[in-house]
């Protein structure tokens, strides 16, 4: 056994595990290791003996170049592969690279998988989803993936807290919706959605802003898969596993709703909606076992919310939401509800719910308003009902009704009348709730059952009126007195505008500063879709309806040009910006392409190289004489001449760290 030592770390970084630790405090990893060779204790100014540990090899990854990013400390180790933490040398960005087991490499299916996580994010592109930039090989047979840092929580470490508030549950779980939903429409089933793949980040607009990593187990649609791997091996994590992930039937979106839903019961109630001893046990509960309501474990969640959750759980596919958009529909309702204050009275459930039933869903309840005349028809049926109903919003409806009630979960055609010359909505609609003349009598409501809308389309979600108490009620003539003046004029303001900002630069059109991330790009041009889709349901003027396709072209344009790196890296060098040739390089573009783009930039500009280097020998001056603002403006104009040269670059982006921990120092 070597000798014991002791060191004293201040800040410096552990040798054990490259974490800084306070003085005094023993390496969590050190507690109680020892072994043979050299070895070091750790302790504070006392010098207090501590059990020997044996320090690990050194990794010979950290301290490396991996493409255009130095390898700087591990971050973590997972069943594929171990993450590490990279820094670009001249912008000083950070990403993360995740290498394959050196044990796997040699197994051509594995490394397939590993790098369909890859393929498979880079077709979704959301911007809820971790962005992947790279991935390579460093010979013979190291693979990699270099992806975006997250630097924030998982939603786990969130959840470790305790029940979490509904407006921030709901708010992440309609993130995940909108990214899952995406996913889905490019055939991409996650299939193992748990907290620790959830990572929460602070941003400008959002504290909770989400990203969903860990695609290296998602499935494409079109690949036959149930819940195991060719060997038998359980795909999945064991407490949020869907029932035909447990014994081995086909997955598709409807299984990463019920993970989805676990999910969302944990945030709710803080617990898991089963639990066991072994693996056995808790598949067995997936398969059979019904979750305690969550109002039981949390009286202050929603009932509405409560109602979700369980239909997401429901044990069979057919009985749950039939996509992450219904999904996201109902709890966008939730989220309403929650801002308003409304509390939906909602009917004691049952303390015990027979094994395979389906899971109640909680009705609005009715409106004093005047109810509004509908016409409801179920398959089979050869004419339609005509009944009342009380409040509708773009979720769905509560319909009156002491006569005969559809089945629960089944599936009706809803005819909602408009005020002429416009024509009655027809649209689908799902049976969540249903209320008996006799339970109804004991809750203080009317009979009837409620409604949740299905695959709305665009034009069909417009003619619905916004939820919340302030909506105009369908049925209803609108209040001002000329119908739709004051939408066109409006639309016709928004798309003036737009067509404003069309005029100028990309940037100008998505409204994003010179440096956005392309996570705020993609994010701004999906908002921009939609809002120019929705132009195309408006009336417009004759001169102005034909500009609406013109103003798409140009959306798509800007997207493809700021979305991918090379494309953004050449137009920005164009017009001189060289704050986003930074974010371009910061991407991991390797710097033989940048250098490549240079020498074509350049060849067509003759003179600006000198110019440039006139002002670089100007900022050296500068910053020899410590007058860092004069040092960074004359940077600044070098770059503008010379906006591909990554030795100015990183002379600049040296100077703004030093002024910025200078800064942060004082």
């Amino acid at each position: 056994m070597a000798a014991q030592g002791t060191a004293s770390h201040g800040k410096s970084p552990c040798p054990v595990c490259g974490d800084r630790h306070a003085e005094g405090e023993v390496c969590p990893k050190a507690r109680g290791g020892s072994g043979a060779g050299t070895t070091l204790a750790l302790g504070g100014p006392s010098l207090t003996p501590l059990p020997e540990v044996a320090i690990p090899p050194a990794d010979p990854l950290v301290g490396s170049m991996v493409g255009s990013f130095r390898v700087m400390r591990a971050l973590g180790r997972g069943g594929m592969g171990t993450v590490y933490l990279a820094e670009h040398p001249i912008i000083g960005s950070k990403v993360a690279i995740k290498f394959l087991h050196e044990s796997m490499s040699a197994d051509a299916e594995l490394v397939g998988r590993f790098y369909d996580e890859a393929r498979v994010v880079n077709l979704i592109g959301h911007e809820n989803i971790v962005g992947i930039f790279d991935l390579n090989t460093i010979p013979p047979n190291r693979y990699y993936i270099v992806m975006e840092y997250l630097e924030g929580e998982t939603l786990t470490a969130l959840i470790r807290r305790g029940p979490v508030d509904g407006r921030v549950a709901v708010e992440i779980l309609l993130q995940l919706c909108d990214a899952l939903h995406c996913a889905h429409g490019r055939g991409v089933v996650h299939r193992d959605l748990k907290p620790d793949n959830v990572f929460l980040l602070k941003t400008r607009a959002q504290s909770h802003f989400v990203k969903l990593v860990d695609f290296g187990i998602a499935k494409l649609r079109d690949r036959p898969s149930g819940g195991h791997t060719a060997v038998g091996m359980i795909v999945g994590t064991p407490e949020y596993m869907a029932p035909e992930q447990c014994d081995n039937r086909p997955v598709d979106a409807r299984t990463d709703v019920y993970a989805l839903g676990v999910i969302a019961y944990e945030l709710a109630t803080g617990e898991l909606p089963f639990s066991g001893k072994s693996i056995a046990q808790l598949l067995l509960a997936h398969l059979h076992e019904t979750p305690r309501p969550p109002r039981q474990l949390n009286a202050s969640v929603h009932p509405l919310f409560e109602a979700a959750i369980l239909k997401a759980l429901a044990k069979t596919p057919e009985q749950r939401f039939p996509d992450m958009g219904a999904f996201g529909d109902t709890l966008a309702e939730v989220l309403d509800a929650l801002s308003s204050g409304a509390e939906a009275p909602a009917p004691p459930l049952p303390q015990e719910i027979p094994a395979g039933a389906a899971p109640p869903a909680v009705a609005a309840p009715a409106p004093a308003a005047p109810p509004t005349q509908v016409e409801i028809q179920a398959s089979g049926e050869t004419a339609p009902r005509r009944l009342s109903a009380g409040e509708i919003t773009r979720g769905g409806m509560y319909v009156h009704s002491a006569g005969k009630q559809p089945a629960l979960f089944s599936r009706l055609r809803v005819r909602l009348p408009r005020p002429p010359p416009q024509p009655p909505i027809e649209l689908e609609a799902e049976v969540v709730r249903l209320v008996s003349p006799a339970d109804a009598a004991s809750w203080g409501m009317v009979p009837g059952f409620a409604l949740q809308f299905v695959s709305l389309s665009p034009q069909q979600r417009a003619a619905l009126p916004a939820a919340g108490g302030g909506a105009a009620r369908i049925g209803q003539a609108p209040s001002t007195p000329t119908p739709g003046a004051t939408d066109d004029a409006a639309a016709v303001a928004l798309l003036e505008s737009l067509l404003k900002r069309a005029e100028g630069s990309h940037y100008d059109l998505l409204g994003v500063p010179p440096d956005a991330e392309f996570a705020d790009v993609r994010s701004r041009v999906k908002a921009l879709r939609s809002d120019i889709e929705a132009l195309r349901g408006r009336t417009l003027p004759p001169g102005k309806a034909g500009r609406v396709g013109e103003l798409m072209e140009k959306l798509e344009v800007a997207a493809a040009v700021l979305g991918t790196p090379a494309e953004r890296l050449a137009y920005d060098a164009r017009h001189g910006n060289h704050a986003g040739v930074a974010r371009c390089v910061a991407s991991g573009l390797p710097a033989a392409v940048v250098e490549s783009r240079r020498r074509d930039f350049l060849a067509e500009r003759p003179g600006l190289e000198e110019e440039s280097q006139r002002h670089m020998a100007r900022a050296r001056v500068a910053r020899a004489m410590r007058n860092a603002s004069a040092a960074i403006s004359e940077y600044e104009t070098a770059l503008a001449a010379d906006p591909l040269n990554l030795g100015i670059h990183e002379a600049y982006w040296s100077l703004r760290r030093e002024m910025e921990q200078g800064e942060a120092g004082r």
